[in-house]
C-alpha cells in the first residue's frame, strides 16, 4: 500500500447505507400512467443573438456590446438593442440579459413518433408524467420548463437515444420541510433505455433528480440539483441502478436543512461509472453519503468532486467492488451531530472502504475541518492512500442559463 499521508481512525462503524438496497428497492423508475395530452411540438422558442457591432460584440437579447472602439451594437430579437460599447471599455450588461425565447403554456405531452422534437413549452402536470416518452427513439426535449405534482416530471421508457437539452424540472408538491409523500415523484426517470443524454438541467425537489434503471451509457452533464426529498431509497441527484457505463460530469447538488436526501450520488449494481467535476453540498441523512459505490458489484471512478456539510460521509466504497478510484476528491466541514434525522451511523467518517478489499485508491485528495478526525477506514482496503489535511476553496455550483429567463 502506498501511503503519502493519512490520518486513520478505525472506528469500525459502517459508512453509508445502500441507497437502493434490499427489499426497499424501488421498482424501475416511476411508471405511472401517461399524462393526458396529445403530441405537441408547439411554442418553439427561437433564441436570437444580436449582430456584431464594429468593434464591440452585440449583446444577447439586448445585453450591451463588449468593449472596443464604439461601433453600433446589434439588436437582440429577444430584447432591446444593446448600446454601443464605448471606445476601449466594455459596455455594461444587464443582469443576465433579457430572455431570448418565449415559452408556450401546455398541459402534459406524450411522444408519438421517433425523432420527435418537443420544445419551447412550459408544461404543468398535476398527475402522471409531464412529458412521457415510451417506445420512441431519438426524441428531443429542448428548452422546456416543467412544474409537476402527483407524478414524474419526464419519463423515458423503452426509448433509446433520447436527448433532454436545457430543461428545468421542479416538483411542486413537496412539503415545507421533510420527505415527499412517495419515492416515485422523480424529476426525471429512465427505464430500459440506452444512451440517454441530459445536458443543462435544473432539477428541484423531486424524490430524486435523475433515476436510471437498466439505462446503459447515459451521459449527464451540467446538472444543477436542489433540495431533493426522497423518501428512502430515493433522495439522490443521480442514481444508476443496473445501468453500466454512466457518465456524470459538471454537476452540483445543494441540499438545504429542509431537504430529505439519502446518498447524493449513488452507483448501484452498475459498472464503469464516471463521476467528475462536481460539488456536493449538504446531506442530513444518518445513512447516506456524498458519492457511493453500492450494491457490491459497482465499479468506477470519482474525480475532482468536492463535498461539504456531509453527515454520514463524503465518499464511500463500503458496498462497492475492489479497485475503485477516488482521484482529487476533497471533503470539508462534515457534521458529527444529529441534523434532525439521527446521528451519523458511520461516526461521521469522511472516506470509507470495505473490510476484505485491498485495491481501492484514494489519490491526491484533501480534507479540512473534520468534526472528529474520523477521516478514513479501514486503511488496509486501500493500496493507494494519498490524503492531506489542507484548506481549499470549494468548486462553484453549476448554474444553468435558460433562454426564457
Amino acid at each position: 500500500m502506498r501511503v503519502l499521508w493519512a490520518l486513520v481512525i478505525g472506528s469500525g462503524v459502517l459508512a453509508g447505507c445502500s441507497g437502493d438496497g434490499g427489499s426497499s428497492q424501488g421498482d424501475g423508475g416511476s411508471s405511472g400512467a401517461a399524462g393526458s395530452g396529445g403530441e405537441s411540438t408547439g411554442g418553439t422558442g427561437g433564441s436570437s443573438v444580436g449582430g456584431s457591432g464594429a468593434g464591440g460584440s452585440a449583446g444577447h437579447g439586448g445585453a450591451a456590446g463588449t468593449g472596443g472602439s464604439g461601433g453600433s451594437s446589434g439588436a437582440g430579437a429577444g430584447g432591446a438593442a444593446g448600446s454601443a460599447g464605448s471606445a476601449g471599455a466594455a459596455g455594461s450588461a444587464g443582469a443576465g440579459g433579457a430572455p431570448t425565447c418565449a415559452l408556450t403554456d401546455s398541459g402534459p405531452v406524450t411522444a408519438t413518433a421517433d425523432n420527435q422534437v418537443i420544445e419551447g413549452l412550459r408544461i404543468t402536470s398535476t398527475s402522471g408524467p409531464a412529458v412521457d416518452i415510451d417506445g420512441y427513439n431519438g426524441v428531443v426535449v429542448r428548452n422546456v420548463e416543467i412544474v409537476h405534482a402527483g407524478g414524474v416530471g419526464i419519463r423515458v421508457a423503452n426509448s433509446d437515444d433520447v436527448l433532454l437539452d436545457h430543461v428545468s424540472v421542479e416538483y411542486t408538491g413537496a412539503p415545507v420541510m421533510g420527505a415527499n409523500s412517495s419515492s416515485d415523484l422523480l424529476n426525471i426517470s429512465c427505464y430500459q433505455s440506452a444512451r440517454l443524454t441530459v445536458t443543462g438541467a435544473r432539477l428541484t425537489r423531486g424524490s430524486s433528480g435523475i433515476y436510471l434503471q437498466a439505462c446503459p451509457e447515459s451521459k449527464l452533464s451540467f446538472i444543477e440539483g436542489h433540495d431533493f426529498r426522497g423518501p428512502f431509497p430515493r433522495g439522490q441527484v443521480v442514481q444508476w441502478n443496473a445501468s453500466d457505463s454512466g457518465l456524470l460530469e459538471d454537476f452540483s447538488v445543494e441540499n438545504p436543512p429542509e431537504s430529505w436526501p439519502e446518498d447524493n450520488v449513488n452507483v448501484y449494481k452498475s459498472l464503469n461509472a464516471v463521476v467528475r467535476r462536481g460539488l456536493v453540498d449538504g446531506n442530513n441523512s444518518p445513512s447516506g453519503v456524498g458519492v457511493i459505490f453500492d450494491g457490491d458489484t459497482s465499479t468506477g471512478r470519482v474525480e475532482d468532486v468536492d463535498a461539504i456539510r456531509m453527515g454520514n460521509g463524503c465518499f464511500s466504497n463500503y458496498a462497492g467492488a475492489d479497485g475503485n478510484v477516488f482521484l482529487r476528491t476533497r471533503c470539508r466541514q462534515n457534521i458529527c451531530t444529529d441534523q434532525g434525522r439521527g446521528v451519523p451511523s458511520s461516526n461521521a467518517l469522511m472516506w470509507a472502504g470495505k473490510p476484505g478489499l485491498t485495491a481501492l485508491h484514494i489519490e491526491q485528495s484533501k480534507y479540512y475541518d473534520s468534526c472528529n478526525g474520523n477521516v478514513v477506514w479501514p486503511s488496509d482496503a486501500f493500496s493507494v492512500l494519498e490524503l492531506s489535511e489542507e484548506d481549499f476553496t470549494l468548486r462553484s455550483p453549476i448554474r444553468v442559463d435558460f433562454c426564457w429567463e
